[in-house]
């Protein structure tokens, strides 16, 4: 990680690298107050060849097997019985804690004695230290001698000071590492932010996460059962509307970094997004290797990009119950699907243009697929769809390096994003959506045989059969009250009198 974006989530993240700090030096300054002081009192027996022995190497080897058992028996019962019996009463009742080491190679056992009173743990050392000497037998070869009495210290063994320092080293890092923790919580929630300073690329919009896998754009769309998702792609149409030529039309291609982020339900719920606003599309399903958009949309699968003529796959173009909406499918893989988008999908995409349609491009993953490149470089505009849940910032720079190739428009679109509450429940007419009341039951159609396929919308260089508009319904007339007066008589022309009476409200007619 660089050391600006280190700096950055800091200072973004203050408040909680601040917090944790104090944390960190609270515990450290309890750990320093809370114990009592601590005070350790040394002193040094040394064991010596006594000067009149006439076998001084025997001495030394016997003084090198009795030396790693001294520090044993300073530390018996018994020899603390004894030190604690000469250690006068008033220091007696503060006790304290023995410990003795031994240096084979001087003959020496240090002594240490701690206790919470400086003098305490002095005399408890000297007394220690005389006690183990006369325990020892009365030997000819060697001597313990007292080198050194143990003085009262000066200052605690459990300073305050170092404590208190280490706790706030500790908390400063530890308080780095929680703003780093808190800015990666803050890009979980908000993707957008991290993708504009990271990459640098545009952000169309955010899909968030449904309850229900493989939700179909005619679930999403007709029967409205997920309104975020609705209102998000609604949003996303009206960003691509934006920054697509007007009135043209506009060839999308939808791919991913990798498989399993969702591209073919974005590239599905686009085209519908799109066809729901009277524009004629058409959704090819290039993903050749694993094809799904015919699943999606909920067409039969057959012949489609794969046939040998533009003709063939126009002709096996599936309709769905989005009059405005057509579908291409895969078709049968019979080369590799690099050599079949290369040969048939340019000659698609011109017939798509002359007949002025909106075209969606369902594209396989852009790593470790050679077709995807080939696709950008044919399409006005690529979104490359980018799983929130596990976004990589160095799969999408790589990504985006082989489109660059391509001299391509490229955007992005985070899908399965976790909305927090406040965006949920604060955003307008979420949970809230509902149709307009409908209007007064029109007269019954005549009825149709089975099996007629309704007409479709008319193109826009008239390919299709024209639907004729039918006449504006008129507003009725003046209702006619009739009464035995006014009835038709013998000799009259047949039309009742009308007879204007002028009242408080103005004139109404009977």
């Amino acid at each position: 990680m660089e050391i600006r974006q280190v700096i950055r989530d800091v200072r973004r993240n203050l408040a909680v690298a601040l917090a944790v700090f104090i944390a960190c030096l609270v515990i450290g300054v309890a750990a320093a107050v809370t114990p009592a002081k601590q005070y350790k009192a040394t002193t040094l027996v040394a064991a010596q060849v006594n000067p009149g022995t006439p076998d001084v190497a025997g001495a030394v080897q016997e003084i090198s097997v009795v030396m790693p058992q001294l520090p044993v028996e300073a530390t018996t019962d018994g020899i603390l019985a004894q030190a604690r019996a000469n250690v006068p009463e008033p220091y007696r009742a503060k006790g304290a804690s023995v410990d003795a080491t031994s240096d084979p190679g001087t003959f020496i056992v240090t002594i240490d004695a701690t206790s919470t009173s400086p003098k305490a743990a002095s005399m408890y050392a000297n007394a220690v230290a005389e006690a183990l000497i006369r325990h020892q037998p009365k030997r000819i070869d060697y001597v313990l001698d007292q080198l050194s009495k143990a003085t009262p210290p000066g200052a605690p063994s459990n300073p305050r000071t170092p404590i208190v320092l280490g706790a706030a080293v500790f908390g400063v890092i530890l308080g780095i590492f929680g703003a780093m923790w808190a800015a990666g919580i803050r890009r979980r929630l908000s993707r957008v932010t991290e993708v504009k300073e990271r990459i640098g690329a545009t952000v169309l919009g955010e899909v968030p996460r449904v309850g229900v896998a493989g939700l179909r754009p005619a679930e999403l769309f007709v029967k409205h059962s997920e309104p975020m998702a609705m209102e998000a792609f609604q949003e996303l149409r009206s960003n691509l509307l934006i920054s697509l030529p007007a009135g043209a039309s506009a060839t999308i291609a939808v791919t991913s970094c990798d498989p399993g982020e969702g591209k073919t339900s974005v590239a599905t719920n686009i085209a519908w997004a799109l066809a729901a606003q009277d524009r004629h599309v058409t959704a090819i399903d290039c993903d050749l290797r694993k094809p799904a958009l015919h699943t999606q949309m909920g067409v039969p699968f057959g012949p489609g990009v794969t046939s040998r003529r533009t003709e063939d796959a126009l002709a096996h173009a599936s309709r769905t119950s989005n009059p405005y909406l057509d579908v291409i499918p895969a078709g049968i893989i019979d080369r590799h699907p690099s050599d079949i988008v290369s040969a048939h999908l340019p000659l698609l995409i011109d017939e798509l243009r002359e007949r002025h349609e909106t075209t969606v491009i369902d594209c396989p993953p852009l790593i470790g697929v050679a077709e995807t490149v080939l696709i950008a470089a044919m399409v006005d505009l690529v979104i490359v769809v980018v799983d929130a849940r596990r976004f990589n910032p160095e799969r999408l720079q790589q990504s985006l390096l082989r489109l660059d190739t391509a001299n391509s428009n490229v955007a992005i679109v985070l899908n399965r994003v976790r909305f927090n509450r406040q965006r949920r429940d604060g955003a307008y007419g979420y949970g809230h959506f509902r149709r307009a009341e409908a209007p007064p039951p029109a007269p019954a159609a005549p009825v149709v045989a089975a099996n007629v396929t309704p007409a479709r919308p008319p193109r826009a260089n008239g390919r299709r059969a024209t639907i004729e508009r039918p006449e504006p319904l008129r507003a009725p007339g003046p209702k006619v009250l009739r009464s035995p007066s006014n009835e038709a008589s013998p000799g009259s022309t047949g039309v009742p009198e009308v007879t204007e009476q002028k009242g408080r409200s103005g004139y109404w007619q009977r």
